[in-house]
């Protein structure tokens, strides 16, 4: 799932929704995934549709269209220090966040169906809370990778 060790980070601190993508999101843009205007985009959807890709109680995964600044199909995942408030009236406060960029409909799809596949794994979402180090959620999230194959 994950190619880059700095793809994984552990116990961001982000202080409003914005900064949480910004934190989540600069991952895919630094390791050449993104455009820069991409987590601009996320951005501005957010405001304009609101948070659309809060999934679950207190888990997001930001995308925008590919057009909007996708380069190659990746996927970065942060937790939060501090839950953080989105404006979602019943899933906020996240604390998860899986940021996506797809190039195309189908890739996007079938990376959704892969991170839902995680989401239904209880005792992996509270072992990738609990995660101190980028080390150990990147090998948590590796380890369930290897299990689904």
């Amino acid at each position: 799932m994950i190619l880059h060790s700095r793809l994984a980070q552990a116990r961001k601190r982000a202080t409003d929704w914005r900064q949480a993508l910004e934190v989540a999101l600069g991952p895919l843009h630094s390791t050449g995934y993104t455009r820069a205007g991409y987590c601009q985009g996320v951005i501005d959807n957010t405001l304009e549709w609101g948070p659309y890709y809060i999934v679950a109680p207190g888990v997001a995964l930001p995308h925008a269209r590919p057009e909007q600044g996708a380069k190659a199909n990746g996927i970065a995942v942060t937790t939060l220090e501090e839950p953080v408030y989105f404006g979602h009236e019943d899933c906020d406060p996240v604390w998860l966040l899986f940021a996506l960029c797809a190039t195309d409909a189908s890739a996007h799809l079938a990376t959704i169906q892969r991170i839902s596949a995680l989401l239904a794994d209880e005792d992996l979402l509270a072992q990738l809370r609990e995660a101190r180090t980028d080390t150990h959620l990147l090998s948590l999230l590796n380890a369930c990778e290897h299990q689904e194959e």
